[in-house]
């Protein structure tokens, strides 16, 4: 499924007469084809027996780019290079550029021209960046319909991070050798806008002719290894070369199925790359496509290395990622809550999966954040409530944000394009919904689990309570207090009244007056201290409701403790007691010692 153009169909014809001449075997039941849509694929011209799948494709190793050649073409062609780069693959990747890019036709290494050598391999290779078919080539509004989402992310990071590795080389390579590089290097400044950097970005990438010594060259090169590369580990499991990339030409012709489901094998034996396929014979039968699997891989890793994606990726993921201070990390770890290995003061990144459960270090995070400092152990019902409420509000923005963007076809945004990031766009929300979805069934569960106490169905049995904001404020109904924003106000004085239950002599059944809020009062009043700030926050409240409040319902308002100081302690017995749904305005209480 690979969709970039990967040459004309007479490079392939040279590309596969070569490697068989150096000794590849490809079963000859297979052939391959071109077409525009699709590119390369290879086709069963005969139906597959259960032997044929074995050893379908055969390569010695004497045919691929290893890293080891690559490291005896720097010791010539770079060594200046005394400060290594930290991209592993860094020689094999300038090896590439140069075989490409590098007009001379000659790059000798062990008495060895490698451009002869591997002529056929690299005239089939796309010829410049664009025809790659990578993000990184595309035209600036193509890429700019990716904002929002972890492509466009991590296509700017990536793009840098290959702009900084190329420069710790390209750096120290002899401009009088290479004097195009005096104008590449200056070209490092442009080229740090990164890969929306505008008209002198996109010049350079695919305007611009390519120098072998150019960031193009390399940026082009990497996206090569990235899409076609195989791990080295399969030949040599040495620590030396087992995290590094080889090339392996003719198997990089196999396309991945756009259901992810085919099956093969890779193997060696006697240094030959040995590709099976696992495949039921019902997919090996004349006319079918051959494919190899790319492996279980998200669809931003599909975009960025391959340049597409999958439809119902069933192994896709999306990026929370949230940028808090270094306190706030250290804070949640000290309290118990497990942080991301790859989190830093640049952001933690929490994964989600397709069809899996949210993660519970997100949930507990996000519980944390929502800590009072009174709160010192685990993580109660309140806690756990209001943090969905704010997860919840940052899931709405992120699918807002991939909701609001229409991608259209123009004369700057291909439809090939245009589909793609339809298709990636689609598989970033629907991993957002399914998790939004998730945090509302949470919130559901918990309230009934938990069974708070709800204010709403309080003030159905307060009904002097309530009758006095008819009085006062000409509200008929709950929803009335929450449209005229005074429900925090009624909150607040039911509180105040609870604090007074004892003065009321004439409501017998005080059991309307829970006992944990009253007791929630009595213990911040005896141990909060009232300062300046406490005053400034409820004063305008407080001067809003009284006098005018013990005037108009004295049987409620004059009875009892009704001072400033009363409300400020109700709104500390708010916050620690109550949760807000933000569904509907329904305000619980939640008792602390029924919540965890």
């Amino acid at each position: 499924m690979k969709t970039h153009n990967r040459g004309r169909m007479e490079n392939v014809d040279r590309l596969v007469q070569w490697a068989r001449s150096k000794g590849c075997y490809i079963n000859e039941k297979l052939s391959f084809e071109y077409s525009n849509n699709h590119g390369i694929s290879c086709i069963i011209k005969e139906s597959l027996s259960e032997d044929d799948k074995k050893g379908l494709i055969r390569v010695p190793k004497s045919l691929i780019i290893s890293p080891e050649l690559a490291d005896s073409f720097a010791k010539d062609y770079l060594s200046e290079v005394q400060t290594s780069s930290p991209e592993i693959n860094t020689n094999l990747i300038f090896l590439l550029a140069k075989l490409k890019f590098d007009s001379s036709g000659k790059t000798i290494v062990e008495n060895t021209n490698l451009h002869t050598e591997y002529q056929p391999y690299i005239d089939y290779l796309p010829n410049d960046g664009k025809s790659t078919g990578n993000p990184y080539f595309w035209t600036m509004e193509e890429k700019e319909l990716l904002d929002g989402t972890d492509a466009h992310v991590l296509m700017k990071r990536n793009f840098l991070k290959d702009l900084e590795n190329w420069k710790v080389v390209a750096s120290q390579l002899d401009v009088a050798k290479h004097p195009q590089l005096k104008d590449e290097l200056l070209e490092y400044e442009a080229f740090k806008m990164g890969p929306l950097g505008g008209v002198s970005v996109d010049y350079l990438l695919n305007v611009k002719e390519i120098s072998w010594t150019s960031f193009t060259a390399y940026l082009w090169a990497s996206c090569i290894i990235s899409s076609r590369a195989f791990p080295y580990l399969l030949f040599d499991a040495s620590a030396k070369y087992k995290n590094h990339a080889f090339l392996l030409p003719i198997v990089d012709l196999l396309n991945n199925e756009d259901s992810n489901s085919s099956k093969c094998r890779w193997t060696i034996e006697n240094n030959v790359f040995i590709f099976d396929s696992l495949d039921d014979l019902s997919k090996l039968t004349q006319s079918c496509e051959l494919y190899n699997n790319y492996g279980a891989k998200s669809n931003v890793e599909f975009l960025l290395n391959y340049g597409f994606c999958l439809k119902g990726n069933r192994d896709n993921t999306t990026t929370l990622s949230l940028k808090v201070d270094e306190s706030v990390i250290e804070g949640a770890k000290n309290y118990g809550v497990v942080i991301p290995n790859d989190s830093s003061v640049n952001g933690i990144n929490f994964i989600l999966r397709q069809g899996d459960k949210i993660p519970e270090n997100l949930i507990d995070f996000f519980s944390y954040l929502c800590k009072l400092t009174s709160e010192r152990k685990g993580f109660n019902l309140r806690m756990k409530l209001e943090g969905l409420t704010q997860l919840k509000a940052i899931i709405k923005t992120k699918l807002r944000t991939l909701k609001k963007l229409e991608v259209e076809v123009s004369d700057k945004v291909s439809s090939h394009h245009a589909n793609i990031i339809k298709t990636y766009r689609k598989s970033q929300k629907d991993i957002f919904q399914q998790t939004l979805e998730q945090v509302e069934k949470m919130e559901k569960q918990l309230l009934t689990e938990f069974k708070p106490f709800s204010f709403k169905k309080a003030m159905m049995v307060d009904t002097r309570f309530f009758n006095s904001f008819l009085v006062v404020f000409g509200t008929k109904s709950y929803n009335d207090l929450i449209e005229k924003g005074i429900l925090d106000h009624a909150v607040l004085l039911w509180i105040m009244r609870i604090s007074n239950k004892e003065v009321y002599e004439d409501i017998h059944d005080k059991t309307i007056f829970p006992d944990f809020i009253y007791n929630e009062f009595q213990k911040v009043k005896r141990n909060m201290k009232i300062d300046n700030d406490d005053i400034a926050e409820f004063m305008p409240m407080y001067q809003s409701l009284f006098p005018a409040l013990c005037g108009k319902v004295p049987s409620v308002y004059n009875r009892g403790d009704w001072t400033l100081n009363s409300l400020i302690y109700a709104g500390t017995v708010a916050d620690r007691l109550t949760y807000k749904r933000e569904t509907n305005g329904e305000v619980f209480f939640i008792d602390p010692a029924k919540s965890k």
